[in-house]
């Protein structure tokens, strides 16, 4: 376990897509800033659920599309063997991974 805080998560669908979205809590309501990079951590969008890190990691296995804002979520998802950090992408000190975990024949 890493030090105890707390994510905030919520599930968004549309049709048969859900999205796992998950942030650092004390992220909630920050705008993240770096050269003519700039987003906003929206509570009307991210706000939902608290989760400790075990909860976040039983939603990153059962959901196949997360998109994880934060050090700390991106690191437990890191930690599990999903993503990789050649993927992570930083504005501002913050990292950001989306995962897309595909199954079925293609």
């Amino acid at each position: 376990m890493h030090d105890g805080k707390l994510f905030v998560v919520n599930i968004k669908s549309s049709g048969e897509y859900a999205v796992l979205n998950a942030v650092d809590e004390e992220l909630l309501g920050k705008r993240i800033s770096e050269g003519a990079y700039s987003m906003f951590i929206d509570p009307r969008y991210f706000d939902g659920e608290r989760v400790d890190e075990q909860g976040l990691r039983d939603l990153i296995r059962s959901n196949s599309i997360v998109n994880l804002v934060g050090n700390r979520a991106v690191q437990v998802a890191i930690d599990m063997g999903f993503g990789s950090s050649d993927a992570v992408r930083v504005i501002g000190g913050i990292k950001f991974l989306i995962i897309y975990k595909f199954v079925g024949n293609y």
